[in-house]
């Protein structure tokens, strides 16, 4: 049978995992300092009243983050800059990124400042269930971080350039500078400050301000200095907006999701709002240390081909990312689903945050797991349909999406809490996935479905193996104590290894293609 990626050349396939790999590699070191950000939030502030107004008021700048700022770059910036970068001299492209730094920055000032002076609506919008207490917290929390927003856009604008130079590491890098931030200010602040949840605030926008002090000298290396040029008309400024509108909401659809779970979460007793955060945070331990680095660096190479017109290197590109994806997040998921309470109890359980605490977010967390491999599959798919400058056929299917879960979500929350709104969630993500494959084939024709579903097919059952020998872990009675840090981590470790090992052996055995040309390239690296 002839290789379903021959198009895809070795020298490609080899840039991919090196660059995978070096934006794995820091996310995870990015997602190990994040879960320190996490134990010390539940240890000083556990799932209470001040925890919930603090996850909405950072929810509400970090979804206007998804909208303005990482939206934006992946759908419009990058894939229009890279266009130039193919096609277009040095100096037409520097200008355009003056250009777009300049309006960019005066939008994002604007936005600020009428987000800043609507606090009190915002907080209404995204938790219509908070009290008059948890109301004031959460206004008085939103306009101390809101600023946040202008660093981390101002840093996803960076980050855009850096990719389009096929720079990966310090953009994968920078968030570890935000939540070493949060963790030194809660640390050293939370007792000299009234309420003492303000040190988390204060940290969110420290953090922003270090981020963006880390990136740009690597942009000023590219020869690029940026200068304010407000011309108007520009026609690639023109492209990049008609892009943004609509293509911004299509990207953020996960985000969209979650806004509406934690609206909805608002009207359920106290530390919904809270579990489904840490939920949330878990989800993303696959999907930012591995769904989003294939994602990342696979996007200048499909906008590459796309402005190139080669279609079918862009599909062969696109159907490499995806089993890459699939390989680690089907594995995770099943993982993460099994040992659920002896993950949190060991990163969570002390202080304020309580045995009653790590059960519901078990709960709301089994829910979600069931979505990763999907939204994993939609942060490979949708950047394809950007890269061919189609904004609006992953809009519809956002759309749809949003609407079941929203319905979904009402209809579940009574009767299942907090769990039936991230059921909603997995269910939307599903009918997301699902929607935008048999969309994309039909615009660029077979993407390899039979092989792809093959070699889900391969891993799923190799990580189902794996799940069943770890299942064991979970059932023991350690997690309902409180402390027992070391012996907890010991055993955590060991569920990983043998969940690990039993996975790697069983793929192999299913004979995983993906698995063996990594391991070959490992042992070739060794």
């Amino acid at each position: 049978m002839p290789d379903q990626e021959s198009l895809l050349s070795q020298e490609s396939k080899t840039k991919l995992f090196r660059s995978a790999g070096t934006v794995s590699g820091l996310t995870l070191v990015s997602r190990m300092t994040g879960l320190a950000r996490d134990m010390v939030f539940a240890n000083l502030f556990g799932a209470g009243g001040a925890a919930d107004a603090f996850n909405i008021a950072f929810t509400i700048p970090n979804v206007f983050r998804r909208f303005v700022a990482e939206g934006a770059m992946s759908v419009a910036f990058v894939p229009v800059f890279t266009e130039y970068q193919t096609t277009r001299s040095r100096n037409e492209t520097l200008e355009l990124f003056n250009i777009t730094f300049s309006w960019f920055t005066l939008l994002l000032s604007i936005i600020c400042g009428l987000a800043i002076a609507a606090s009190p609506l915002l907080v209404k919008l995204f938790a219509p269930g908070f009290a008059a207490d948890k109301f004031e917290l959460a206004v008085y929390l939103n306009r101390l971080m809101f600023p946040y927003l202008f660093f981390v856009a101002m840093t996803s604008l960076l980050v855009a350039i850096l990719n389009t130079h096929r720079h990966f590491a310090a953009p994968a890098a920078a968030p570890i500078l935000l939540n070493l931030a949060i963790v030194g200010s809660a640390l050293t602040l939370s007792e000299s400050l009234d309420p003492p949840i303000t040190a988390m605030a204060v940290g969110v926008l420290a953090g922003g301000v270090l981020e963006l002090a880390l990136l740009w000298p690597f942009v000023r290396a590219f020869g690029v200095r940026l200068k304010f040029r407000f011309k108007r008309g520009h026609p690639a400024v023109k492209r990049m907006l008609l892009l943004m509108g609509p293509a911004a909401f299509g990207m953020a659809v996960y985000q969209v999701n979650i806004l509406v779970s934690r609206a909805l979460a608002s009207l359920l007793p106290e530390g919904s709002v809270t579990y489904i955060y840490y939920s949330d945070r878990f989800m993303e331990l696959p999907l930012g240390v591995f769904a989003v680095a294939i994602a990342t660096v696979a996007l200048p190479d499909l906008s590459q081909h796309a402005a190139k017109g080669d279609h079918e290197r862009l599909t062969d590109t696109l159907r490499f990312a995806l089993r890459l994806t699939f390989l680690v997040c089907i594995p995770a998921m099943i993982w993460l689903a099994v040992c659920r309470v002896p993950l949190i109890s060991t990163l969570l359980q002390r202080g304020m945050f309580e045995h009653d605490d790590t059960m519901a977010t078990a709960q709301v967390f089994l829910a979600a797991s069931a979505g990763i491999w999907a939204v994993a599959g939609i942060r490979n798919l949708v950047p394809a349909f950007y890269a061919m400058k189609d904004t609006k056929t992953p809009v519809l299917i956002a759309f749809v999406a949003f609407i079941l879960n929203a319905a979904l979500g009402a209809t579940l929350m009574w009767p299942m809490g907090a769990a039936g709104l991230t059921t909603a969630n997995s269910a939307s993500s599903i009918l997301n996935f699902f929607l935008l494959f048999l969309f994309l084939r039909r615009k660029i024709g077979p993407l390899g479905g039979r092989q792809l579903f093959a070699s889900i097919w391969r891993v799923t059952l190799a990580s189902a193996l794996a799940g069943m020998a770890v299942w064991p872990f979970g059932e023991m009675g350690l997690w309902a104590e409180d402390g027992q840090l070391l012996p907890k981590v010991g055993f955590l470790a060991l569920a990983g290894i043998v969940g690990g090992s039993v996975f790697v052996l069983s793929a192999w055995l299913l004979q995983v293609e993906e698995l063996r040309v990594l391991i070959r390239r490992l042992l070739r690296r060794t």
